[in-house]
């Protein structure tokens, strides 16, 4: 970073930059001594950076200072190539004035929030502009490197060759360890990127590892690790996390962006998707509000196609019943308010509050966190599963009633009320009480008030809706078929006794294959609530002689 300034009459330029950048930049090589102490100060983990300065020419100033403006003004892609190209110009043969040793400590609860990260089955990896021995000595301070981690060095190497060498030997230390880390530097991830086959092998290295520190990076070739993974592996999720303006393309970079605010500037908060205060709230963030939206996102995609289709069931049912003449199975209207009055919007309102364990208990349990990664609640086995339901109760909850008193279809064309569209309309209010029962059922909170309420309120919904299409003028006009129909659904002994138990019949094939599976293969989720259920339920009251003892102990 430099600064270009006027003072006491004469124009400056002051540079400052890590050792490895500002080496080539100035006027004549930097003394042992001064070598010495950076390298003592990096051993220490202080964070170092070198300052050096020139006088600029009035003239000379003038004449680089108007190709600047010049280049900034440019609206094409050679913009910053350009401007960058300037700004390498001002900074040579620089004078060094000094080094600068600063203490920045950990924030609070940073080791416990890479730990805990690290059990929720993440891999870290920590990108920094730092030295290699100030990274290290960070890296073993905040818990990322244990007492029996096992390092794998790929650091200041000369060529590709050396730099491949590196890496086949850092290969070989992590194969043969159970903790491995790995550390590369800036000068590696050069030769690394430059060819496909180190960067395969360095993606290789990285799952390999238990975490990765890459220091000495600048910020472009922070991005270009983040992308490395991304295109090395599509289905990898991408999190980057930082606190400064050199962090900003990483986290732009990354599938998902955290800014932490600090003292670094705002630059990071503006890219970010998320942004947090502290380090350690990534742990909720991850293991509180990261996973159950992907639990939530999860079950609403499966539920939402999950309803449609059984509803779309009902009518292919019916086709094949009718020899595919084209007439619908349920009421136009009752259809259409189905998904958008009954069963759509009360989903959203369980799930927002639907809770599983509290978060106490889910930032002390990262094993909980494993279902995201390893896909648990959104594949292909669970869709399928769904499916199959949907086709059973969407078949389920039309032949029901249908086969017991929907009688023959004389009055579907004449679109009066009829026992045809009695069984229609039972059938629909049916597939209702299940789709409903089954989110109750698969819910986390089923008895909350936050579950129940939604719920009831859809079902008055439909009462409402059946009332006005069979009791109003205008509701009549929209379906004449349902005309004084829905009092014969409570009133007609074979219609009440399918609208109030066929539902429960239907849900006892998924009520015991939720129990089955709960019992026999239960979840971590289920054994974690397991625990918490006995922890809540008060202990039995001793008996008077034990209480009698414990008094004379």
């Amino acid at each position: 970073m430099s600064v270009v300034l006027r003072y006491d009459g004469g124009i400056y330029c002051i540079t400052k930059g890590a050792d490895n950048v500002m080496l080539p930049l100035l006027d004549k090589t930097m003394s042992s001594a001064t070598q010495e102490h950076i390298r003592s100060f990096s051993i220490a983990g202080l964070r170092t950076l070198v300052i050096a300065s020139k006088k600029v020419e009035d003239e000379k100033y003038k004449a680089w200072s108007s190709k600047l403006l010049a280049a900034q003004a440019l609206m094409d892609n050679t913009r910053n190539a350009k401007v960058d190209k300037l700004s390498e110009e001002m900074e040579t043969t620089l004078r060094l004035v000094g080094v600068s040793a600063v203490e920045d400590q950990l924030q609070v609860g940073v080791p416990e929030a890479i730990q805990t990260v690290k059990d929720a089955g993440i891999r870290v990896w920590v990108l920094t502009g730092d030295k290699t021995e100030t990274a290290v000595d960070i890296a073993k301070s905040c818990l990322l490197f244990g007492p029996s981690t096992s390092l794998a060095f790929a650091t200041e190497p000369d060529s590709m060759q050396a730099c491949r060498a590196m890496l086949v030997e850092a290969k070989n230390i992590i194969e043969a360890s159970e903790d491995g880390g790995l550390v590369l530097d800036g000068r590696a991830v050069k030769y690394i990127l430059e060819e496909d086959e180190l960067m395969q092998l360095v993606f290789e290295l990285g799952l390999a590892s238990k975490s990765c520190v890459c220091c000495r990076l600048s910020p472009i070739q922070k991005r270009s690790l983040v992308e490395l993974v991304k295109k090395r592996s599509p289905t990898t999720i991408t999190l980057a996390i930082g606190d400064g303006a050199n962090d900003v393309p990483m986290i732009e970079g990354a599938h998902l962006g955290v800014g932490i605010r600090g003292k670094e500037g705002a630059q990071a908060v503006q890219v970010s998707d998320v942004a947090i205060s502290q380090f350690r709230f990534l742990v909720p963030l991850l293991l509180c509000h990261g996973r159950r939206a992907y639990r939530r996102v999860s079950f609403f995609l499966c539920y939402y196609l999950y309803k449609s289709i059984a509803l779309a069931i009902g009518d292919v049912v019916w086709a094949h019943q009718n020899g595919f003449s084209g007439n619908i199975a349920f009421p136009e209207w009752l259809s259409m308010a189905f998904n958008v009055a009954f069963t759509s919007w009360h989903i959203i309102l369980v799930l927002a509050f639907d809770c599983d364990v509290p978060d106490v208990v889910a930032n002390s349990t990262p094993e909980l966190y494993l279902v995201g990664p390893r896909r648990l609640l959104f594949n292909k086995f669970v869709f399928t599963e769904w499916m199959l339901y949907a086709a059973y109760h969407g078949a389920a909850a039309w032949l029901v009633p249908n086969l017991w008193f929907g009688g023959p279809a004389d009055d579907y064309e004449k679109k009066v009320p009829g026992p045809f569209w009695l069984a229609s309309c039972s059938a629909t209010f049916i597939l209702m009480q299940v789709v409903m029962l089954r989110l109750i059922l698969l819910s986390q909170s089923p008895f909350a008030l936050t579950t129940l309420v939604p719920t009831l309120i859809s079902v008055l919904m439909f009462f409402l809706v059946i009332t006005v299409l069979g009791y109003s003028g205008f509701g009549q006009n929209l379906q004449p078929n349902l005309k004084d129909l829905p009092y014969d659904m409570f009133i007609k002994s074979d219609a009440r006794l399918a609208v109030v138990f066929a539902a429960v019949a239907i849900l006892s094939v998924d009520a015991l294959h939720f129990t089955v599976r709960r019992i026999f293969w239960p979840t971590p989720l289920d054994k974690i609530r397991g625990k918490e259920a006995k922890l809540e339920r008060p202990s039995p009251p001793a008996k008077e002689t034990e209480i009698e003892t414990e008094i004379e102990t």
